[in-house]
């Protein structure tokens, strides 16, 4: 039976939807594939700290605004 489909990180797609970044582009950021990228988004991989930092300063915005739990 295949996995459900789960919005792993609803907060971070919007950002990126809302300033049209790929995952490209993020791999360029991260300076990882695009691959790493992809399953990190699904949830296969957790982000990294330096990761997570790289992706507070590119989006300059807080921690909660990224991976904060979605607002009810």
């Amino acid at each position: 039976m295949a996995k459900p489909l789960v919005n792993v990180f609803p907060k971070l797609k919007a950002k990126m939807a809302y300033n049209g970044n790929t995952t490209t582009d993020l791999a360029e950021v991260l300076e990882i594939s695009e691959d790493s990228v992809r399953r990190r988004l699904r949830g296969d991989v957790e982000f990294e700290l330096p990761e997570i930092v790289k992706l507070m300063k590119f989006y300059k915005c807080t921690f909660e605004e990224i991976f904060g739990e979605k607002a009810a």
